[in-house]
């Protein structure tokens, strides 16, 4: 108020008769009184604070033990203010994500067609080029088994078989849906597991590859595996097939036909060294898991060389579907995919 009788005039904090009873009664004035108000508060809000940060504390503790982390890091109490919390988050996201996502592999996969056609790999496949080379004409009525070979160090031709899909694999093979076959290993790495299960890739294990039979999907896979990859060598030619017995079963069993798919340039991409070669064979045989030690044009970069996957004639194995193949029609299918794979090689 603007009146002269006012209490609290324009301009003063308060009347001087306020003043002159609290320093008369408590010792103080009213702005020593609210300095001093002031002061508690802030010792109360630092006290807040503190309490907060314990509990963050605690909180992160008790999120490590639930994570699983040892006692020696989780017993020391660290929380948000001590571990990347952007960091925790992601990991947090991603493991609630792969325990939701933890049988897709054993499944048809996850395959997200956006991803598979992001350009990125259209881009990529320039550098080499990549290129599926039809022989001929496949029927999405039928099923078929396609057989790649050779595995090379890192299969990089896979990425014509679930990468670019609508670029490269639908304009030879329209209508023809498949799932890739992989190595159990390679879906259990963080990140890498997503990619593949985003472009078709499914476990490598029979009854998966059977039931994704079952439900009308045609099957790519490398019958040479982790052997072949690791007896890769820079501009050989190096199969490991005649002991691979278990996709000819599989045709066998579901009456699929056989392709053979030679792919060009695979092995000419890194050189492979064989340091320490027989210890990684015996590393494989036992945990099934290849690794190569490998270099190409400048580290990890692959020589720009053509890759071509020449895609042959299905083969049908002329006894229908045999519930329990004996020997004499394993091996006799077995020979004319051989033979095929052979005919095929040398014509291109």
């Amino acid at each position: 108020s603007s009146s002269s009788n006012s209490l609290w005039p324009r301009g003063g904090l308060a009347p001087t008769w306020y003043n002159y009873v609290l320093n008369a009664t408590c010792g103080y004035t009213l702005a020593e009184a609210c300095t001093q108000e002031a002061a508690l508060l802030t010792e109360d809000v630092a006290a807040v604070l503190a309490e907060a940060a314990l509990d963050r504390r605690d909180l992160g503790r008790d999120l490590l033990q639930l994570l699983g982390l040892p006692s020696s890091v989780a017993g020391t109490g660290l929380g948000f203010s001590d571990i990347n919390l952007v960091g925790f988050v992601l990991l947090f996201g991603y493991l609630s994500w792969f325990f939701f996502t933890v049988r897709s592999e054993s499944r048809l996969g996850r395959p997200w067609r956006a991803f598979q056609d992001l350009p990125l790999w259209t881009w990529i496949f320039r550098y080499f080029p990549m290129s599926i080379v039809k022989t001929a004409d496949v029927s999405p009525k039928q099923l078929y088994i396609f057989g790649l070979h050779p595995h090379g160090c890192l299969a990089f031709a896979r990425g014509m078989f679930g990468f670019g899909t609508s670029a490269i694999w639908e304009r030879q093979f329209p209508g023809v849906n498949f799932r890739v076959l992989t190595a159990t290993a390679a879906l259990r790495v963080p990140l890498i597991r997503e990619m593949w299960l985003w472009s078709n890739c499914i476990d490598a294990s029979k009854p998966v590859a059977r039931g994704a039979l079952r439900q009308g999907m045609n099957l790519v896979l490398y019958p040479g595996g982790e052997r072949e990859q690791m007896l890769t060598e820079r501009g050989r030619h190096r199969l490991y097939l005649k002991k691979r017995l278990g996709f000819i079963k599989l045709a066998l069993e579901r009456d699929c036909a056989l392709v053979p798919v030679y792919v060009f340039g695979e092995t000419d991409l890194f050189h492979h060294s064989s340091f320490l070669l027989g210890a990684r064979l015996a590393l494989m045989k036992r945990f099934g898991v290849a690794i190569p030690f490998i270099f190409g044009a400048f580290g990890l970069m692959p020589y720009a060389v053509p890759v071509t996957a020449v895609v042959g004639e299905p083969i049908k194995s002329g006894f229908g579907a045999v519930e329990f193949p004996n020997e004499m029609q394993i091996k006799a299918f077995q020979n004319r995919y051989i033979t095929a794979l052979r005919e095929l090689f040398d014509t291109y």
